[in-house]
Order: structure tokens, then C-alpha cells, then sequence
């Protein structure tokens, strides 16, 4: 039996790729603006598992989008650790894109 919270690393790649791929094709996005910079963020040591966050700060998708930008060109910098800035510029995304209806839903309408 797989342990519940394994994440396997094939699985999401594929899941974010066809979203990302969605996106793209059948929305026509090729980019999306961002309409706001600034976003909370609960650090790190703040919040044990589940427990109430003591300290909050204040991220910016701007300076994310740049530290992704600049490990796309180089790959040395393409570690872990930059997934903190992928989840904001993922979560950002997910609100900025356009509500998605489904032919049938649109039809039925």
C-alpha cells in the first residue's frame, strides 16, 4: 500500500502540465496578467502542523515571477527550493484565469 502522503513527482508534473496545457489551448491564454503584487504569506517557523500562525509576511508575485525568470536561464539555479515561489505564482494564476464553463454547461444555459 502507498503511503498517503507520498506525492509522486510524475503524477503532479502531469496534472500541472495539462492544466497549464488547458490553459493554453483550449482557453487561448498565452499569458495572463496578474492584477495584484502583494500577497500574505504565514513564514515558515510561524506555524506548527495545523496550529495558528503567529507571524505573517508579505510576498511580492513581481520579485517571484524574477527569480523564476532568471533560474529558466540558468539551470543551476533550478532547485527545490524555488518551488516558493512557483505556489504563489500558481495560486495567483488559478484567480486571474477566467471562470471555465463547459460546452454543455454553456449550452444548457
Amino acid at each position: 500500500m502507498e503511503d498517503d502522503r507520498a506525492i509522486q513527482i510524475d503524477t503532479l508534473r502531469k496534472v500541472v502540465n495539462g492544466i497549464l496545457d488547458f490553459i493554453e489551448k483550449d482557453l487561448g491564454l498565452r499569458e495572463v496578467r496578474l492584477q495584484k503584487d502583494n500577497y500574505w504569506t504565514v513564514l515558515e517557523d510561524s506555524a506548527p502542523d495545523a496550529g495558528k500562525p503567529s507571524e505573517f509576511g508579505v510576498g511580492s508575485l513581481n520579485d517571484d515571477w524574477e527569480f523564476l525568470l532568471s533560474s529558466a536561464k540558468d539551470k543551476d539555479q533550478q532547485l527545490p527550493i524555488m518551488l516558493i515561489h512557483v505556489a504563489p505564482i500558481l495560486q495567483a494564476l488559478a484567480q486571474a484565469v477566467p471562470s471555465y464553463k463547459s460546452p454543455r454547461e454553456t449550452s444548457e444555459g
